[in-house]
Parts: structure tokens; C-alpha cells; sequence
């Protein structure tokens, strides 16, 4: 069964959080999230959250403003932060299976039937995550 890990989908519903905060204000000067507030907001444990926001902070897909009054914010607008962008920054590259990158490391190596499969399914997602952002989400 294909499953999307626990991690990205607590890092998406933190961002939507903050893109739904930010949305009727500037990004610049959006008010900002604390991790406990977006952690309780969305049933999500603190610490495990605050590990997710440094990675999306490493990326570039949120900003963190320390000391009295600080917390995160989006770095860009929600329409600018690509869902493929948060994927990758939270699990790296999308692969079904590992020979989608590597065919050897299967017996069959590049004479793999399936593995013609799974690179378009590949291929399929990505596109898909290309073609929304967080914007979208916040609007479905």
C-alpha cells in the first residue's frame, strides 16, 4: 500500500495553518506561529513538530524569527510554495521503489518489465505535486 509518511503530512497541515493565517495579511509581515500553537492547533506533538519546521526552515519554505513575539511564518507567498517542494524538503525524492533510480539493484536490472511502470508512476506524482501548491490545498 502506498502511504505518504507521517512527517510530511504533519508539515503540510502545519504550512496550511500558517498560509490560512497569513492570508488576509502580507507574507512579510504575516503574523507569526509558534510550533506549540500550530502543534496544539493541529493535534500534532510539539516536538516532533519542531522537527519538522527546522527542515522546512533548512529549505527555504518557512521562515523563524526568534525571541519575544517570534515563531514562523511562510518564506513566500502560498501560491509561490510548490507541494513537490515540501515533499522533498520533508522525505527528498519521490520513489515508489528503489529501482526507479537504480536498476541494479534488482536481479532483472534494466530488462525489468515493471520497472517501466514505476518510473512513469514516478513520473505521474511528480508532475502532479508540480502542478499544485500550497495555495491549492488551502483552497480545495
Amino acid at each position: 500500500m502506498f502511504s505518504v509518511p507521517t512527517r510530511t503530512q504533519y508539515g503540510i497541515r502545519a504550512l496550511v495553518h500558517l498560509a490560512r493565517a497569513g492570508e488576509a495579511a502580507d507574507p512579510a509581515i504575516a503574523d507569526l506561529a509558534t510550533s506549540a500553537a500550530i502543534a496544539k492547533a493541529e493535534s500534532i506533538s510539539p516536538k516532533y513538530l519542531e522537527g519538522i519546521m527546522t527542515q522546512l526552515k533548512s529549505k527555504g519554505i518557512v521562515i523563524a524569527e526568534r525571541g519575544k513575539g517570534g515563531g514562523y511564518r511562510l518564506a513566500r507567498d502560498a501560491s509561490a510554495i510548490r507541494m513537490i517542494d515540501i515533499v522533498e524538503a520533508l522525505e527528498g525524492e519521490v520513489r515508489p521503489v528503489d529501482c526507479v533510480e537504480n536498476s541494479d539493484c534488482c536481479v532483472q536490472g534494466n530488462a525489468c518489465m515493471p520497472r517501466k511502470f514505476w518510473i512513469g508512476l514516478k513520473g505521474a506524482i511528480d508532475d502532479y505535486l508540480a502542478s499544485k501548491t500550497l495555495k491549492d490545498v488551502i483552497e480545495a
